[in-house]
């Protein structure tokens, strides 16, 4: 599981600061060393030796993305039919809310 980013390079420079003796460390995916307690990898602190623990986040050339906002489409407005005032197979006058035709029973329309 966690041994499968050692199967991979990005290429990329990562620069940390060592949190015992304040080095900063700069060091590529090579560098990098596995163990089951650092998954996603590690390297030493030149100086004291420090296990660093890596992250991806601490890239220095990684390319900047930029995110563009996308428009929100317009809310478009509901398409409402007008509703029939009196029966198209009658002719009687629908009552209000009525979906069928109290004289007929056709459905309004």
């Amino acid at each position: 599981m966690g041994y499968k980013r050692a199967e991979w390079h990005s290429g990329l420079t990562y620069e940390q600061t060592c949190h015992e003796c304040k080095t900063l460390v700069r060091y590529t995916d090579h560098a990098l060393d596995f163990r089951p307690w650092y998954a996603d990898g590690f390297v030493y602190c030149p100086k004291c030796k420090t296990p660093l623990r890596h992250n991806e986040n601490l890239a220095v050339d990684a390319p900047k993305t930029v995110s563009v906002p996308t428009a929100a489409p317009a809310p478009t407005a509901p398409t409402v039919t007008p509703e029939a005032k009196f029966c198209s197979q009658c002719g009687a006058k629908f009552a209000d809310g009525a979906r069928f035709c109290a004289q007929c029973g056709s459905k309004r329309g």
